[in-house]
């Protein structure tokens, strides 16, 4: 099947799931609306870890149905979300004007987004749980790239790539590899009924996903011409992934036993110079 062919099938999949998401407790949208200071635990986490954001244009590619970008609005940034999934826009245009937080969503593919967008950033972000539904790493790290001028900071927050490997069916606690960790051009087939966020049945049900290894995505980067200025693990995730995680206080998932034992999620800072 043509890559057009996958991402097509991953847009009506997203677009399944946009009014189910935007309905749900996980994303919060009602807080939101209530709460002019609300930005959201994905928001939080990972402002700390930039530049500060107040007056800073912000790229959120893959942005879905906007919160994380209406949190970093609410950081103090110019935020434009761009995402293939015109309902995920639609409800992220109406989060923004709700909710009373400027924000521009537009409609992209991730790789067509620079013909979208011809303007530069100082920002641009992505995450949490965004490039496993993208074919080629290398193209995302030149479309990143193509947005930022000497000096622009890029920021993404992601499931570390192990965690893609691993068989989440398995209804004991062993942490078995089943799936691949490198880049290929097969991807990897899924059908569910429903999604990870909110009740409801999706219409489309068929998803695409591929994986990318770190050391794809930092060459990814540093070929576009960023400077890798932090990378980080974390022993947490911000879902459920299976049988071995057990949620904290904090919200987060870790590992039953032995959080030593792997990392869940990871990020990267870099700099284009």
């Amino acid at each position: 099947m043509p890559v057009d062919e996958f991402m097509e099938t991953n847009r009506a999949n997203w677009d399944s799931r946009a009014a189910i998401h935007y309905g749900s407790d996980i994303y919060g949208i009602q807080r939101f609306l209530d709460d002019p200071n609300f930005v959201g635990e994905v928001a939080s986490f990972d402002a700390e870890r930039m530049p500060p954001l107040t007056g800073k244009k912000l790229l959120h590619l893959q942005c879905h149905i906007g919160t994380d970008t209406i949190g970093l609005a609410r950081h103090g940034a110019e935020v434009t979300g761009v995402d293939i999934s015109p309902k995920s826009i639609e409800l992220a245009r109406q989060l923004s004007e709700e909710s009373g937080t400027p924000a521009r969503f537009l409609v992209s593919e991730m790789y067509d987004a620079p013909s979208v967008l011809g303007e530069p950033f100082d920002v641009v972000y992505t995450g949490v749980g965004a490039i496993c539904w993208l074919p080629d790493i290398a193209e995302w790290g030149r479309v990143v790239g193509s947005f930022l001028e000497p000096g622009g900071i890029f920021y993404m927050r992601e499931a570390h790539p192990i965690v893609w490997t691993i068989d989440d069916e398995r209804d004991d606690d062993e942490i078995v590899i089943k799936w691949p960790y490198f880049e290929i051009d097969k991807p990897t087939y899924w059908e569910e009924e429903t999604t990870y966020a909110g009740e409801g049945v999706l219409t489309s049900k068929g998803s695409y996903e591929w994986n990318h290894g770190v050391a794809e995505v930092l060459q990814a980067l540093i070929d576009a011409g960023l400077r890798i200025d932090r990378v980080e693990d974390y022993d947490s995730l911000e879902w459920e992934s299976g049988p071995i995680n057990q949620l904290g206080e904090d919200g987060r998932f870790r590992l039953k036993e032995g959080r030593e034992r792997l990392p869940l999620m990871w990020s990267i800072l870099a700099t284009k110079t």
